[in-house]
C-alpha cells in the first residue's frame, strides 16, 4: 500500500502514515531543527532543512543519514527526485534546481513562479510547485518556469506538494492539513489534519527504484514564520 509522508517543523518529525491518512505508522527526528521538504527514492528517504541549509539522504525511513550536501541557495524547502537527479527549491533564490544526481552540482535551474517558492515535485515528464506568496499550485512544461496549468491553493499557505500518478496531493500551513485533490486540480476529494501544527514537506511513497507508478507507467513549500 502507498503512503503519505510528510514533515513537520514544531514536532521536528518525519512521519510515515498510513495510506492517505492521519493514522503515523512510524516517525523519526529530523536531522536539524527546520525540516522542510520530503521526496522518496524507492528505498530512501530524502530532506531539506532551512537551518542547517543542507539537503540530506536517509537510510531507508530512518534518522540515519548516509550522505548529504549544501543547497545552493541559503533558504532550501522544496526537494523531490525524477529517478536519476535531486530537484530544489529555494526560498532566498526563488528559485528551483536540478541537481547533478544527488549533489550540490545544478545542471540547470529557472525563476520560481512567484517570490516564495516551497513545494517541489516531479510527475515523470514535468515540474509541480507551490508557491506561498500567490498561495497557487503550478504545473510547469517539463523543467522549466513555462507554466501550463495552475489553480489556487485550498488554504491561504501551500508548503508541501506530491504527486500519486493521477492526483495532486499538497500540504498547507494556515489550515494544518493535507489534501488530496482530483488530478491537477483545486476539487479536494479528501483531507486530513497533519500530526502536529506545522506541516511542511510531503511525498506519496508509491515508487519502485526511484519511478512513480502512474498514468505514465513507471517514471521515475509571505509570512516569514512559515520559513
Amino acid at each position: 500500500m502507498a503512503n503519505v509522508l510528510s514533515s513537520d517543523t514544531i514536532s521536528l518529525q518525519i512521519y510515515l502514515h498510513t495510506g492517505f491518512s492521519s493514522t503515523i505508522s512510524n516517525s523519526f527526528a529530523s536531522p536539524s531543527t527546520s525540516p522542510r521538504g520530503l521526496s522518496w527514492d524507492g528505498t530512501n528517504v530524502l530532506s531539506s532543512d532551512y537551518s542547517s541549509d543542507k539537503i540530506y539522504l536517509h537510510t531507508g525511513f530512518s534518522s540515519t543519514i548516509s550522505n548529504s550536501f549544501s543547497s545552493p541557495s541559503t533558504g532550501p524547502v522544496g526537494v523531490s527526485w525524477d529517478g536519476t537527479n535531486v530537484l530544489s527549491s529555494d526560498t532566498s533564490s526563488a528559485k528551483i534546481y536540478l541537481h547533478t544526481g544527488f549533489s550540490s552540482t545544478i545542471s540547470s535551474s529557472f525563476a520560481s513562479p512567484s517570490t516564495l517558492p516551497f513545494g517541489v515535485s516531479w510527475d515523470g515528464t514535468n515540474v509541480l510547485s507551490s508557491d506561498a506568496t500567490l498561495d497557487k499550485i503550478y504545473l510547469h512544461t517539463g523543467f522549466s518556469s513555462t507554466i501550463s496549468s495552475s489553480f489556487a491553493s485550498p488554504s491561504t499557505t501551500p508548503v508541501g506538494v506530491s504527486w500519486d500518478g493521477t492526483n495532486v496531493l499538497s500540504a498547507d500551513y494556515d489550515s494544518d492539513k493535507i489534501y488530496l485533490h482530483t488530478g491537477f486540480s483545486s476539487t479536494i476529494s479528501n483531507s486530513f489534519s497533519s500530526p502536529s501544527t506545522a506541516p511542511r514537506g510531503l511525498e506519496w511513497d508509491d515508487r519502485v527504484g526511484g519511478r512513480r507508478r502512474g498514468r505514465y507507467g513507471y517514471i521515475m513549500f509571505q509570512d516569514p514564520a512559515i520559513l
